[in-house]
């Protein structure tokens, strides 16, 4: 089983692109029917493929770090243009 850090970049029809961590240059899509978890764009999510399963657990962790940095990108350019 191999696990491997995505983030979900957006929603196609009914595909989940996932964009694999941390160059973001590989994508995988996935059906929404093969998968039970509720996502958003932007989560990022740690995804195994055993037995033709997709597994996706949510890092809640990395995302609320993630959801920091933007915060503060954003705060910096802000203070520039004052």
């Amino acid at each position: 089983m191999s696990l491997n850090n995505y983030t979900l970049d957006r929603f196609e029809g009914d595909y989940a692109i996932f964009l694999k961590r941390p160059e973001e240059t590989e994508q995988i899509l996935i059906h929404r029917s093969e998968y039970s978890e509720q996502l958003s764009e932007g989560d990022i999510v740690a995804i195994s493929y055993e037995d033709g399963i997709y597994h996706i657990e949510r890092l809640e962790g990395e995302i609320t770090a993630q959801q920091n940095k933007m915060k503060q990108m954003m705060q910096a350019l802000r203070n520039r243009k004052k």
